[in-house]
């Protein structure tokens, strides 16, 4: 697997995905209300926490198995087989609690809820052994077409009047073509499933468990307890602040994807040099996209919220630049946190799970109770900033990592510069409207890469390999 090219496409699809779903949400939030769209992000949330026991590591386990390279087609079948059994167990839950779900959600939405977790689940489950079989670079289409009939129809129903329902089915339409197409790519038929091979997924997956319940509470979470305090208004801003932020994190999220099957089989071979150099480089890369977008989201954060979405989201303003902070600290440990799994100890990478995940529990409604919806940001910056130091220490028992603090020196400097630039540019052209923003972040864009590229290092680190890729 040419893991440049893989990180790439898998980058270009991300930026496609993330293009369409800020599209999406900015023609949500005009053309439905913030509660109604405080409703969805609800039913997303409840989908994000409940797809946990409807997995319980199954994917993680199948994409890890796979990558070794053994018997791929009896291990599908037995993973196949405890996805159907836990993913049932779920949906009886939910359609036996399904006044309670409704109530908490403000909508009848339990059924449709059932119908979009056996969906995007099952789709996934099916990107997953795509991935496994060191194919990642393959799975973007699948995952920008998912994005795109998801927005797509969605708006489309929302238009005519179907309001929060039109998002959902649109949700559920984009998965059920992604769980087919990605079917259809993948090489590892279904073999006859064995009690052998459900123990060696198990292994692995018990662990994935927790390293996935620390992603879904760390990306939902924050909603599910807003909802048992405040209303759907604050929701869905604290949500629209929550989006845009993740689009700082498409770089090395792209990374992770592709480094994981790739550092699984370098451990397999003991290729450690290659292992090393790598991981640091990817480093790097994601902090020196992630480092200035924190500078510019500081500078524009009302704006960005105000001109792009709509003034009743700007109540978010100070939760966007916390969220800002803690996206950097997430481009590191995408990388550091998939290489530790990748590995073959999720052992470690569970237990620092746990830790952050309790801090994450206590933190959480306690900041949220005494300083309001923007103690959810900060609950969660605090949680996975000692995510990321645990497994920072745990990944350095294996393999040392190639730390040059200048290059983060030069990365901060060239981010301060744009900054005073901005802000220099701001007071003597006030923001008044969208293309008036995006003219201006442009600007910053430019004066950040300007800088970097008459640094040495940061030339021959980023700039100079990322044309290569891109010619």
């Amino acid at each position: 697997m040419d893991l440049s090219r893989s990180s790439l496409r898998m980058f270009l699809s991300k930026c496609g995905n993330a293009i369409l779903l800020f599209a999406g949400i900015v023609y949500f939030t005009r053309h439905i209300s913030a509660y109604e769209l405080g409703i969805f992000f609800l039913f997303q949330a409840f989908l994000g926490i409940l797809s946990i026991p409807a997995d319980l590591g199954v994917r993680g386990a199948l994409e890890k198995r796979l990558s070794e390279g053994f018997e791929r087609s009896r291990l599908l079948g037995s993973a196949l087989v405890m996805k159907i059994a836990t993913l049932s167990i779920v949906s009886i839950g939910i359609l036996l609690a399904r006044d309670h779900v409704n109530t908490y959600l403000g909508a009848d939405l339990a059924v449709l809820l059932v119908i979009a977790l056996v969906a995007t689940d099952l789709s996934q489950f099916y990107v997953y052994a795509v991935r496994g079989e060191l194919r990642v670079g393959e799975t973007a289409p699948i995952e920008f077409v998912n994005h795109f009939l998801w927005i797509g129809i969605g708006a489309v129903l929302v238009t005519v009047g179907f309001g929060v329902r039109g998002i959902i089915i649109g949700l559920i339409s984009g998965a059920v073509v992604s769980l087919i197409w990605a079917y259809l790519r993948s090489n590892s038929g279904i073999g006859k499933p064995s009690i052998e091979h459900s123990k060696s997924l198990f292994a692995f997956s018990k662990y994935q468990t927790v390293t996935m319940i620390g992603g879904r509470v760390y990306s939902w979470l924050d909603i599910v307890i807003l909802g048992l305090f405040l209303s759907q208004n604050y929701i869905s801003a604290y949500e629209v602040a929550w989006q845009v932020s993740l689009l700082v994190v498409l770089v090395s999220k792209s990374i992770a994807l592709t480094l994981f099957p790739q550092i699984s089989r370098w451990s397999v071979e003991g290729a450690t040099a290659h292992m090393e150099s790598t991981i640091s480089e990817a480093v790097y890369i994601a902090l020196f996209f992630s480092i200035p977008a924190l500078i510019g989201a500081s500078v524009f954060a009302s704006e960005i919220l105000q001109y792009i979405f709509g003034e009743e989201y700007t109540i978010a303003s100070a939760v966007f630049i916390v969220l800002m902070i803690e996206k950097v600290i997430q481009s590191v440990n995408d990388i550091i946190e998939q290489s530790v799994r990748a590995l073959n100890r999720p052992d470690l990478a569970a237990r620092a799970t746990i830790i952050a995940v309790s801090l994450n529990l206590i933190l959480n409604p306690l900041l949220i109770v005494s300083v309001g919806f923007v103690g959810a940001a900060i609950a969660t910056t605090i949680s996975w900033f000692v995510n990321t130091t645990l497994h920072t220490v745990y990944l350095l028992r294996f393999i040392s990592l190639d730390f040059k603090p200048h290059i983060l020196g030069w990365y901060t400097v060239a981010s301060l510069i744009m900054g005073s630039a901005l802000i220099a540019i701001k007071s003597f052209v006030p923001v008044t409207s969208a293309p008036l923003l995006i003219l201006e972040i442009v600007v910053g864009v430019a004066v950040y890469i300007g800088i970097s590229a008459i640094i040495p290092d940061v030339r021959k680190r980023i700039i100079f390999p990322g044309l290569r890729l891109l010619v």
